[in-house]
This record gives C-alpha cells, structure tokens and sequence, in this order.
C-alpha cells in the first residue's frame, strides 16, 4: 500500500497560482485553493485531464500559458485539451475555492464570490456543463484531478491545518 501512495505522490503536479496544465496517464494535478477558483476538466474519451488555479475574474492574459485570469483559463484550458466545440459534451467540469478567506471586499464585491461567477459564466457561454463544483463559504480546498483513474477529489481545510501550514 506504501508503495502504491509513494508512486501517485511522484506523478503530483502542483498547479500554482495562475498557472494551468494538462496531464495524462499517471498524472494527479492538484491546486490548493483559496480565493482563487479550480477549474478542472476531465476528458474521459481521450483520457485526457486538465487544471487551472485562477487569481482573478477577468483581464488581459500576457503569458501563453497562464490562467491568472477565468476568462482566459477556460478557452486556454480547452485548446491545450485539443477539444473541439463539437466534443464539449464529452468534458467533465469541476469547480473549486472561491472562498472567503479574508475580510477584503472591492467594490463590486469579495473577489472569490466573483471568480466563482466568472466560472460558472465562462464554462455555460461555451455550452458546457459543471459536473460538481464545490464553491464559496470560508474554507480553503484541494482540488485534485486523478488523470489515471479519471476522478477528482475536493478536500476542505479546517482551521487547524490552515494554522498548520502558515507556521511550516
């Protein structure tokens, strides 16, 4: 069993902050989550998985790659899949975070609350479908996408382990 958990942990992809990536075979990508929102999209068919770890809700992109903003993960996320419009129904969405972490508010509202909404908007202007999403309150979470097994998994994180982790 050691073994079997050793072996997944080596296959971990840790997608940061504005960062996206696209993984297959024994690939788990996860993303710890606050404010920001998890974009996942899993591709059965193709047996392909992909994960974006947004920062904000919308703005103008300058890296290829980068998924700091939801309106440019979600289409960014689709090319680097190789899905085309047509294939939209065979993804699996999932979203995560979006929570209120801190006591910061703008003036067009809590940044997660806003992030949350720009998910949910760019993913049904392109017709597709959230599988799960576990979004808002004043948790933190793991989002982790199996590429092998084909599976996510959301973790909310208590208070304690939060404490944990500022003082590692």
């Amino acid at each position: 069993m050691t073994t079997h958990l050793n072996h997944r942990l080596d296959h971990t992809a840790h997608v940061l902050t504005g960062q996206m990536q696209i993984g297959q075979g024994e690939q788990v990508l996860t993303a710890l989550l606050g404010s920001c929102v998890g974009i996942g999209m899993i591709w059965r068919k193709e047996r392909r998985c992909g994960l974006a770890h947004c920062f904000l809700p919308e703005g103008v992109e300058t890296g290829e790659d980068s998924a700091r903003y939801v309106s440019a993960a979600v289409p960014r996320l689709l090319a680097a899949l190789g899905v085309r419009r047509e294939q939209y129904d065979e993804v699996d969405v999932v979203i995560a975070g979006g929570a209120r972490m801190l006591n910061l508010r703008t003036h067009d509202g809590a940044v997660g609350t806003r992030n949350i909404a720009a998910a949910r908007s760019q993913i049904s202007l392109r017709g597709l479908q959230v599988t799960f999403q576990d979004v808002g309150g004043s948790q933190g979470r793991r989002l982790s996408i199996d590429c092998d097994r084909q599976t996510f998994r959301v973790v909310r994180i208590q208070a304690a382990q939060r404490a944990q982790m500022v003082a590692a």
